[in-house]
């Protein structure tokens, strides 16, 4: 709970703010009667915020703000005066003050301006937060990329695995450890090292696949995670092997289970997090490689024929070096990997291979390795046939003869796939929390833009208004609504939803999408025109996934754009059109006056993390994600261009159409919603924002009905228990009792009462909220919204209530 300290001589504003207002508010208050009391209470303990009064007994509160910012207090500091001047609020704002209360104030004055001061620390704490989460994710991927180099530089198998099982230990914080190889032959799990299991235990360890723990983790190659809290009983790893917690995790090569590796805590109650199995299971890849690779290289030892053999078809990258650092040899992965037959590449240094900036990283690593001394993996990026890199992380042996030192033998673990997928990773988690983002900002903005909207309608109701002031009413409904259309947008971009699929409008996605960059566009100066086809037909889509691929090729237009001195021109284009073997396609064109792109990156443009940009200003992820959506509707999406004069991205869709059911639908709104409405009804309103429920009281009022109005749900029943209603509209997101408790509750009074409820709410885009509302088919009112849908749903609900 936040704090908030009080500097205030009186004692009854004091006990006012401190045991009615700022409980209310959910805050918790500290009390100070003098600046040197309410110093003192701020060097003891740092508030969230100061509620400071301007004529203390012993100080001004401008002199107290000036020493607050002398002494270096990081806390938002809200000034309250009885006898204020502009000039003593421009002073309180210099000395740092975030906000100004004319006393007497009301609640509602206090937690506004307690919210605004209060906003930039939240977001200031959450950001903490995340960023200690961040840095703690990268700890753990840099201490995994560490062990993985390490045990895949080991080519002593007995040295390898325990390496492998003490790692296992110290990232999960486990007691024991242990690491079972697989012996097919015998349908048996054996030791093959183990950390503190002690040497009684260890000797004894030999199990059969069949009813034991680890052989299920072998039969379904997936991992287990256990422990005694949830299964209620100690865990048996083997007879006399009991533990309080498990956690095993294959060993995998390709589709073949090698082994299993597992830690446990035998004394301690601590159990095994998802985070601990993510990152066994990573150090459990790295393993089986690194056992696999170790294994290869002991048989090559006893067979020069096994050797050959493994060595053209092993999984990894096999090259051998001579001493001036040129092939001498290279298997079937690599001629695949670099693009070029085995008689291309030998003879040819490593060094005209690989990119100028790794090969200075990588070159006092090999030149060790020549000399005698030990070395570590390091990575290594070629340049492939076609111009694209590979990512390799290279351990290297050295090869001797008679004479000494040979040349080196290279095993090349190909990273590429899984720098991508890392790069993805983070693009996409830098998506996910913009959206969160968006997705807050855009559901505070609902309730103020609910009654500038509503307030705007109710005035323009009056016949007898000037003409004038209906103009500019008219205007302010107008930019309400204007706002509330990007709220939309921005709320249907932010939900994170699954694929699904729908009937859509191409156009509407269009106009969806062009709303969120509007503004942008016009900054930039560039101008936009829309030749989209009123006749075209609708077609089964995920809407969300084609405003996603709209946005990228519109941001990717406008940036284009910017690189020319001219101002630019975007122009998007739909159409229906016939392809050759008659089926009829919907076609869209994004056309700009950009710089345009070179006829070598045109064919690449649609691959994965191909990019123009520098580096920090694009992943290469934009276009090829649009690649992947229109692809998964059976569409198509190219580009045409010309440098310097700009380019046409187009893309084509099948029309489908689907069957829509809804078994259990609400009935259709009447036509017209006047003629089912009584000529008075008795509607429970119920909303925690003030300035919401009078809206909404003063609509209900002006279409003729009662409205009694209530702030939260646990008052809305002690009222429901004294009075009958016809009809209740209910916020959903409010304190103490949230609209679905409410229900729930009313419920137990009233079943039939709890089926005429309304919801007005602006938390559509939370997935609880939405999925509630889909599974129960409550009737809800987007805020904001008109009083001609008001009525409509009233009567739609009067409707439905005729059928019971």
């Amino acid at each position: 709970m936040e704090e908030i300290l009080i500097i205030d001589d009186s004692e009854q504003i004091t006990d006012l703010l401190a045991k009615y207002v700022l409980p209310e508010l959910g805050f918790r208050s500290i009390v100070a009667h003098t600046g040197r009391q309410g110093l003192q209470q701020l060097r003891m303990r740092l508030p969230d915020l100061i509620l400071l009064d301007l004529q203390l007994p012993d100080i001004s509160g401008l002199d107290l703000l000036r020493l607050i910012a002398q002494e270096g207090y990081d806390v938002p500091v809200i000034l309250m005066t009885a006898h204020g001047s502009e000039n003593i609020a421009v002073e309180a704002f210099r000395l740092g003050a975030r906000n100004y209360l004319i006393k007497p104030f009301s609640d509602t004055e206090a937690r506004v301006a307690i919210d605004q001061a209060l906003r930039e620390r939240r977001l200031r704490r959450d950001k903490d937060r995340l960023t200690v989460s961040l840095q703690q994710r990268v700890q753990e991927l840099t201490v995994l990329y560490r062990i993985g180099k390490s045990v895949t530089g080991l080519m002593d198998l007995e040295q390898l695995l325990e390496r492998i099982v003490e790692a296992g230990v110290y990232i999960t914080q486990a007691e024991e450890g242990f690491l079972l190889l697989y012996d097919p032959e015998h349908q048996e799990l054996y030791l093959r090292a183990a950390k503190n299991l002690g040497d009684q235990r260890a000797q004894s360890l030999r199990m059969p696949v069949g009813d034991t723990l680890a052989g299920q983790v072998v039969r379904t190659g997936k991992p287990i995670r256990l422990d005694q809290a949830r299964s209620g009983f100690a865990l048996k790893v083997k007879t006399g092997f009991l533990v309080r917690a498990i956690l095993q995790v294959p060993l995998m090569v390709g589709d073949q289970v090698i082994g299993v590796l597992a830690v446990d805590n035998r004394q301690t109650e601590r159990t095994f997090s998802e985070n601990d199995q993510y990152l066994l299971a990573t150090l459990a890849d790295y393993a089986a490689i690194a056992i696999e690779n170790a294994r290869l290289y002991e048989e090559v030892k006893h067979s020069e024929q096994r050797y050959r053999d493994l060595f053209a078809n092993a999984y990894d990258m096999i090259f051998l070096l001579d001493r001036d650092l040129c092939l001498t040899s290279i298997n079937k992965v690599g001629e695949e990997l670099i693009g070029t037959a085995c008689e291309g590449l030998l003879g040819r240094s490593l060094h005209s291979l690989a990119t100028p900036e790794s090969w200075h990283q990588a070159w006092p690593s090999l030149k060790a390795r020549l000399e005698g001394q030990p070395g570590q993996p390091f990575e290594l990026e070629l340049v492939a046939s076609n111009n694209e890199t590979i990512y390799l992380e290279v351990s290297t042996q050295v090869i001797m003869n008679g004479h000494g030192i040979k040349g080196l033998h290279c095993i090349a673990r190909n990273l590429t796939e899984r720098r991508h997928l890392e790069q993805q990773l983070i693009q996409s988690e830098k998506l996910s929390a913009i959206g969160q983002l968006v997705a807050g900002v855009a559901h505070e903005l609902n309730n103020p833009l609910t009654s500038v909207s509503g307030y705007s309608q109710l005035l323009l109701r009056d016949p007898a208004l000037p003409h004038q002031i209906r103009q500019d009413l008219e205007h302010i409904r107008t930019q309400a609504e204007r706002a509330a259309k990007i709220v939309r947008n921005l709320l249907i971009f932010a939900r994170e939803h699954k694929p699904e699929r729908s009937m859509v409008a191409l156009n509407t996605v269009v106009e969806s999408a062009l709303a969120l960059q509007q503004y942008q566009f016009k900054v930039d100066t560039i101008s936009v025109s829309l030749d989209l086809d009123p006749n075209l037909p609708e077609t089964v889509a995920d809407p969300h996934q084609l405003q996603q691929v709209l946005l990228n090729l519109i941001t990717n237009a406008r940036h284009a754009m910017l690189e020319k001195a001219k101002p630019g021109a975007l122009t998007l284009r739909t159409r229906l059109k016939m392809r050759s073997d008659g089926e009829a396609v919907i076609q869209l064109e994004v056309e700009d006056t950009g710089i345009g792109i070179s006829q070598p990156y045109l064919q690449k443009i649609f691959n994965p993390f191909f990019t123009t940009k520098t580096i920090g200003q694009g992943t290469g992820l934009g276009l090829s994600i649009c690649f992947g959506i229109i692809q998964e509707h059976q569409g198509h999406i190219w580009a045409e261009s010309q440098e310097g004069v700009g380019t046409v991205v187009k893309l084509t869709l099948p029309v489908r159409t689907m069957e829509v059911v809804e078994p259990n639908a609400l009935p259709d709104p009447p036509a017209s919603p006047t003629a089912l409405l009584k000529p008075s009804l008795k509607i429970l309103v119920v909303d925690d924002e003030e300035p919401v429920v009078e809206l909404l009281t003063r609509m209900l009022e002006d279409l003729g009905h009662a409205a009694i109005p209530v702030t939260s749900g646990t008052a809305a029943l002690e009222v429901f228990q004294r009075e009958t209603f016809d009809l209740i509209l209910s916020d959903v997101k409010m304190p103490v009792m949230n609209g679905f408790e409410f229900l729930a509750a009313l419920r137990q009074l009233d079943p039939q009462i709890a089926e005429r409820i309304i919801f007005v709410t602006g938390d559509t885009v939370s997935p609880l909220t939405y999925a509630e509302f889909k599974e129960g088919l409550y009737r809800f009112l987007a805020k904001p919204f008109t009083i001609e849908q008001l009525e409509q749903i009233i009567a739609s609900a009067l409707n439905l209530r005729s059928t019971f």
